[in-house]
């Protein structure tokens, strides 16, 4: 055992070979047991009565496995709801496994002939420390509110209990007070939180602990915040990012700003692929002009400019999460269809974040900064910190219109639309740009707070049912209305 175990092992389970490097055997027992758990509990129906597979299973799975080749090969032919490869993939979701989601991911990074265990570091060593202590506080906090009587739903109607799924923005240990910390400070929610900072979407489906204390604790609302470490963890953002930039006259990104900039405008339009954008221009006639007038010329240069930099592994990344996040709602209408309906799920895409060395004050001073955005950019030859900045402002703006299209399959999913809106108060406060980041990936105090006060309407029915993405900004300049007069 101690030889299959080394920190070179090699795992074979079915077809599928899985290297497991730098992990100690409890560790890698405890990752294995969950990742087949999961495939075999949760996705692959099971009888104790049957020896074989049923037919349409292994038809199932022989779909899924070139639905799969497909994602790789024609990443974008998944993007929109209306996609025929997308629509047939949701058909036969029940056959995805975690094995599959690890090798897509994996090979985005390292390319197709190599495969890792996909595991996060959010509960190992001293950030492991931090958030189990965190958490800790958080829980007695939750179970002192629940003995107290908090759901007696005759006395108190208004009482919600919020489920807590994410990383660092709902989980960020010390010298930070996240959204989770804001939330908790709302007399009528109870907060369940489950957030490590660091955490991995693909993690958090592997470890199956959001879906057993959604049975437990039964849920108002649903919060899942991911997707930030699986694009920067371990440099991987290096990986997304082209040798050679696309041409600036390339006729695809002049579809690509009206693309952007209709999604800017809150219409509906489909994400462009990787060669085109399908926009229908005789919808919007004359208005294009108009559009372009009103939207931020800047911010449209430079998402446009990071466009340039982006290979075909951003969009098989981008693919890969989307149906992470799907198959994470789906495990939770599996477990009560019913009930499902009437929970509400949030969903964010984090800020415009700024690549950076600059330390701050705290944890920061004693550890790197830039590990996760700069240097990976300046690895891959990337030095212009306008080219730096714009490429991830790309990254954000894509990773938020994935969500809200996902959303749009659902009744019941929001997504709270956070582009943008710590520079806009930086703005606001007469502030240089950057002074409200804490570090590259997360901004200060001040802006938590501000988007916790819109996980809280959402989860106490404060915004109207039809209204499924909640801008940031929109939200700040309606219930402050001196900041319109200004």
């Amino acid at each position: 055992m101690s030889n299959l175990f080394s920190n070179n092992a090699l795992v074979i389970y079915g077809s599928v070979h899985i290297q497991i490097t730098k992990i100690n055997t409890f560790t890698c027992m405890k990752k294995l047991y969950f990742v087949l758990a999961f495939h075999l509990l949760i996705w692959t129906p099971v009888s104790f009565a049957q020896t074989k597979i049923p037919k349409a299973d292994s038809v199932g799975n022989i779909v899924v496995s070139r639905l799969m080749d497909s994602l790789w090969v024609h990443p974008t032919s998944f993007f929109n709801r209306n996609d025929p490869n997308w629509i047939r993939l949701n058909q036969h979701l029940k056959h995805v496994n975690i094995l599959q989601l690890n090798n897509l991911i994996h090979s985005v990074y390292f390319g197709k002939s190599s495969f890792f265990l996909n595991l996060s570091h959010s509960e190992e060593g001293f950030i492991g420390v931090l958030n189990k202590e965190a958490n800790n506080g958080k829980m007695k906090k939750f179970h002192k509110k629940i003995r107290s009587g908090f759901r007696d739903r005759r006395l108190y109607p208004q009482h919600k209990v919020v489920l807590i799924e994410g990383d660092s923005w709902f989980e960020y240990p010390v010298f930070l007070n996240d959204i989770t910390d804001y939330l908790m400070k709302y007399p009528n929610l109870a907060i369940y939180s489950l957030a490590h900072g660091g955490d991995w979407v693909s993690n958090m489906i592997s470890s199956l602990k959001y879906e057993f204390d959604y049975v437990k604790i039964n849920p108002d609302v649903v919060i899942i915040s991911g997707g930030g470490n699986d694009l920067v963890g371990d440099s991987r953002l290096s990986g997304l990012i082209r040798l050679t930039p696309k041409d600036k006259d390339d006729p695809f990104l002049q579809h690509f700003r009206d693309y952007v900039i209709l999604r800017m405008m809150h219409k509906s339009v489909p994400m462009c692929n990787e060669f085109y954008c399908p926009i229908d221009y005789q919808a919007y006639g004359d208005s294009m002009d108009y559009y372009r007038q009103k939207i931020d010329t800047s911010l449209v240069n430079q998402i446009v400019t990071g466009r340039r930099y982006l290979n075909k592994n951003f969009y098989r990344w981008t693919v890969t999460t989307k149906l992470e996040y799907k198959i994470l709602f789906e495990s939770l209408r599996k477990v009560d269809t019913n009930r499902f309906k009437s929970v509400k799920i949030i969903t964010q895409g984090y800020d415009y974040a700024i690549p950076s060395f600059h330390k701050r004050f705290g944890l920061r001073m004693l550890m790197d900064n830039g590990e996760w955005l700069k240097e990976p950019l300046m690895a891959k030859g990337i030095i212009d910190p306008y080219v730096q900045k714009s490429i991830v402002k790309t990254l954000i703006f894509e990773f938020n219109e994935m969500l809200i299209e996902l959303g749009k399959e659902y009744n019941n999913v929001y997504h709270v639309d956070a582009r943008g809106f710590t520079h806009f108060y930086e703005t606001l406060k007469n502030k240089r740009p950057g002074t409200y980041w804490y570090d590259e990936l997360h901004p200060k105090n001040v802006i938590f707070k501000n988007l916790s006060a819109i996980f809280a309407a959402i989860s106490n029915g404060q915004i109207p049912k039809d209204q499924k993405v909640v801008n940031a900004i929109e939200y700040f300049k309606a219930h402050h209305p001196l900041v319109n007069k200004n």
